[in-house]
């Protein structure tokens, strides 16, 4: 309800409606808190002295949806402008990191004093992420526009030292002897330009000193400082010359000066316009000043001048002749790009409508008819003047009554300032105009720049939008086949058509195996949207380089020219490639015989390309010169995991942790789906690149159902620290021994320090593990994180969660854990922990364990005595201590 006055009920005076509570109880009100509900009722909230560890932007989502905060510690009412109590914080003197703490949380860094050496480039990189920047010197803020403390650069009195500090290193001093183009060419990559003489900053706009120039009255000198050795004196007997005379002797010097009176010289005409202007002349006209009186004011030289503005208008035409498509939506969104990308707009068959994919064509139309007549009117009056006599257009009135026939570009003309010339000047700002306009038209026609919000779409919109029939609407927004005459459901063309294309050209290809063929070419006939496979010539690659070598393959980085295939154009009859793409070319060693079972890892890896975070397989290649075989796959820039860590173990957030662990825990999940076991997971088998984690290496993948019916107990393979106790005892693979896997590697993401790196990778460290050894857990690690990766490495399978479960867990969680306020600190450059004992193996490799204790769970991990140091005898209780000397005999390497 509206009320025209508002009474307090305990003091009877009138309250204000703008805020709505009783000023003069709220004034005489002594309890902050009470004075806090008076004001803001129950949506009031106390700032906790804990929330200072929050950096703003956690700040403000906290407090945002509160009408009042109070301060814990003062109970004063904070801003919500700064958010924090200004009045703790000028109390705060003696401290300056506490108040910078206050003031931004834990988001704030120091300004060293040798982050003076850096340039301003640098120093944005190096501080843009922060809230707070404080100086180390006097523990002020500074300014993220300007990067250097202005406090100690206003005490500061060396010049030199004060540049150094605004623009590190990257300043110099000017050098006047370089003309206009030396001096830009020398000085554009520096930050400052100091001057030689009284060290001022010099602007780039001008490259010379201001200063000194003002200072100096010489104008020779001055002339000198401000263009360097480029520029030359007017004598008066140049006058004598005729423009072209002129501007050939001059036109190659950035200044001239006069000589009479040192003005800067007019390059449009060659004269001083100082001197021009003191001449005691009455009408007479600025041409005939400049120059001889035979060639004043000539019709022939503004006739010439004409002829050339008109070509000029001519080869900036906007209004060629269109040239015109009729819409076809029978074909896909690509191929009319194709068919269309030189015509100016397309023709809509069914309404007449005329639009374009790229850019709004009523836009366009508009700024044409909108711009047309300004540039029709130049036209007709450069014809009309160009029919006329040369003493006609002497006449002032003469010229005056054709300008009056064209609105657009009428102007008056001064009798005593040239007529020609008036209108040249004219003519030379018009360049000007049409230029911007053209600038706006091709804005519009070529970078697809317009306001009006129109969709752009390579079908007529408003014809889309008034159909009914969605099969219409879909062969309109999609294609249609023109073989099988199926309206395209999607993007991605005609499916159900690509299998015959595949086999048309299946005898212009070989691998020369009859096995690889065979499932290249299965591949090709089953309609599948991702997972494709093709035969790519090696030819095809460019700029191959090695990267790694690993058990059974070296990998290289290379270009491959034509890129993978996107989908069939009907317009062009062949397959649409994605163009120049990098690619990892696997090559497998000693494979030029390759056996069926070899070919696993392209059966497998197909069976799960295209889903998310695991690596793509692209085809298959061959080394002409090794014969040797070659997977093409997807190329990460980052490489594996395991250099990943290594790289970035100081650097990277806690938040960009948990995306690798959930990619690589959605990428299993999807492996597991396919009811596929990995079987040698481990960070040399992720890859990195800058936005997800990607599992690969399916060399050792094999079908889940085949586990027990085939399984013959053959010699392990893999790396010690990542595979399941039953595996080292030569049990087979599960989807419970990926999951112990996984575990150990969520873990090694977070303490970023490979697991059992301290010691030799041997029997005893099997034994360890099958009797509950597992590598520490950070005590930062949150509690149910904890608890996951433990269950993961549970030495009984049937505890391990399933990667499904892992999944839906982490979903569920991920936004708690990036929620809390968890900062790992790393400081292990200054440490030997990522240190790896010569004998600590990473690399898959064939292991061979006999007489391994059946697994167990140790409960305390840090009581657990390994079996490397101590055995009990039976006959006794004697310590023997073991040598690293029996590796040898122990795991037997297999060729």
């Amino acid at each position: 309800m509206n009320f025209d006055g508002i009474l307090c009920g305990k003091c009877n005076k009138e309250i204000d409606n703008q805020c709505y509570y009783c000023t003069a109880c709220y004034n005489k009100e002594t309890d902050l808190i009470k004075k806090g509900l008076m004001k803001f009722e129950s949506n009031l909230e106390i700032f906790k002295k804990s929330d200072y560890n929050l950096n703003l932007e956690e700040r403000r989502a906290k407090y945002m949806n509160y009408d009042g905060i109070l301060c814990e510690i003062c109970y004063n009412q904070i801003s919500k402008w700064n958010y924090y109590c200004i009045h703790c914080y000028n109390k705060e003197t003696a401290d300056a990191i506490k108040k910078g703490h206050m003031k931004f949380g834990s988001n704030f860094e120091i300004f060293n004093t040798f982050d003076y050496n850096l340039n301003l480039k640098e120093r944005r990189v190096k501080y843009m992420n922060y809230d707070g920047i404080l100086c180390e010197k006097c523990n002020n803020d500074i300014y993220k526009w300007d990067y250097y403390c202005t406090l100690c650069y206003n005490k500061e009195t060396d010049v030199i030292k004060k540049e150094h500090m605004k623009f590190g290193l990257n300043f110099a001093i000017l050098d006047c002897n370089l003309n206009l183009k030396e001096r830009r060419a020398k000085y554009m990559d520096y930050d400052g330009i100091l001057c030689e003489i009284c060290y001022n900053q010099i602007s780039k706009l001008n490259y010379y000193c201001i200063h000194c120039y003002n200072k100096e009255t010489d104008a020779i000198k001055k002339g000198h400082m401000k263009f360097g050795s480029n520029f030359e004196i007017f004598n008066t007997f140049d006058y004598n010359l005729n423009l072209k005379e002129r501007m050939r002797k001059y036109m190659n010097y950035d200044c001239i000066l006069c000589e009479k009176c040192s003005n800067e010289i007019d390059k449009q005409y060659y004269n001083c316009n100082n001197c021009y202007n003191n001449q005691m002349i009455i009408n007479k006209c600025k041409v005939c000043f400049i120059g001889n009186n035979d060639n004043c004011c000539s019709f022939y030289e503004f006739k010439q001048y004409l002829e050339n503005f008109s070509k000029w208008i001519n080869e900036n035409n906007v209004f060629k002749t269109s040239k015109v498509g009729i819409s076809d939506y029978d074909l896909d969104e690509d191929d009319r790009r194709v068919k269309y990308k030189n015509f100016d707009y397309i023709l809509c068959k069914k309404c007449d409508r005329k639009y374009h994919y790229n850019y709004c064509y009523e836009c366009f139309d508009e700024k044409i008819r909108e711009f047309s007549p300004k540039l029709q009117d130049y036209e007709n009056f450069y014809f009309k003047v160009y029919k006329k006599e040369t003493n006609e257009l002497r006449e002032l009135k003469e010229l005056q009554s054709i300008l009056i026939d064209y609105k657009n570009i009428y102007f008056k003309l001064n009798s005593n300032l040239g007529i020609f010339k008036q209108i040249i000047q004219k003519f030379e700002n018009t360049k000007y105009y049409v230029l911007d306009k053209k600038i706006l038209i091709d804005n519009i026609r070529y970078n697809g720049v317009h306001n009006c919000w129109r969709k752009l779409r390579s079908y007529c919109c408003n014809c889309y939008d008034r159909e009914i029939d969605i099969i219409e609407k879909k062969r309109m927004e999609f294609g249609k086949c023109k073989e099988c005459l199926k309206i395209h459901e999607d993007l991605d063309g005609c499916l159900s058509c690509n299998p015959k294309h595949f086999q048309r050209d299946f005898d212009k290809w070989t691998s020369r195996n009859e096995v690889i063929d065979k499932l290249i070419q299965d591949n090709q006939l089953s309609v599948r949207r991702y997972g494709l496979l093709e035969w790519i010539p090696y030819d095809k690659f460019i700029n191959i380089n090695y990267i790694a070598e690993g058990g059974f393959a070296k990998v290289y980085s290379a270009l491959w020219i034509d890129g993978q295939i996107r989908k069939w154009s009907q317009l062009s009859n062949s397959w649409r490639r994605n163009g120049s793409t990098t690619i990892a070319l696997k090559v497998l060693n000693n494979s030029e015989n390759i056996s069926e079972d070899y070919l696993n890892e392209i059966r497998f890896l197909n069976e799960v390309s295209g889903y998310m975070c695991i690596i793509k397989c692209f085809g298959i290649s061959q080394d002409p010169i090794s014969n040797n075989y070659a997977l093409v796959l997807q190329y990460m820039e980052n490489g594996d995991l395991r250099k990943y860590l290594e790289r970035t173990a100081n650097i990277i957030k806690w938040d960009q942790r948990l995306n690798k662990i959930y990619d690589i825990c959605l990428a299993l999940n999807n492996i597991h789906v396919h009811k596929l076991i990995h079987k040698d997971l481990h960070p040399g088998n992720i890859f990195i690149d800058p936005t997800f984690a990607y599992i690969g290496d399916f060399g050792l993948c094999m079908p889940a159902n085949e586990i027990l019916s085939n399984f013959i107990k053959k010699n392990i393979y893999g790396v010690i620290p990542y595979m399941a106790p039953e595996i080292l005892r030569g049990k087979p693979h599960t989807l419970a021994s990926d999951v112990y896997s996984l575990g150990v590697i969520i873990n090694e993401i977070i303490t970023v320090i490979p697991p059992f790196n301290n010691q030799p990778h041997d029997h005893f460290l099997a034994l360890d593990i099958c009797r509950g050894l597992r590598p520490n857990i950070r005590e930062e690690t949150p509690t149910s994180l904890k608890e996951l990766i433990k269950k993961c490495w549970d030495a009984n399978p049937e505890n391990r969660p399933a990667s499904k479960e892992m999944l839906y867990v982490l979903s569920n969680k991920l936004s708690e854990y990036k929620n809390m306020p968890l900062k790992l600190s790393y400081n292990l450059n200054e440490s030997n922990e990522l240190q790896s004992h010569p004998l600590a193996t990473y690399m898959s490799r064939p292991l061979n364990f006999q007489n391994l204790p059946e697994p167990i769970n140790c409960t305390d991990q840090q009581e657990f005595i390994s079996s490397r140091y101590t055995k009990r005898i039976r006959t006794g209780q004697v310590n023997t201590i073991y040598s690293d000397e029996c590796l040898d005999c122990i795991i037997m390497d297999k060729d």
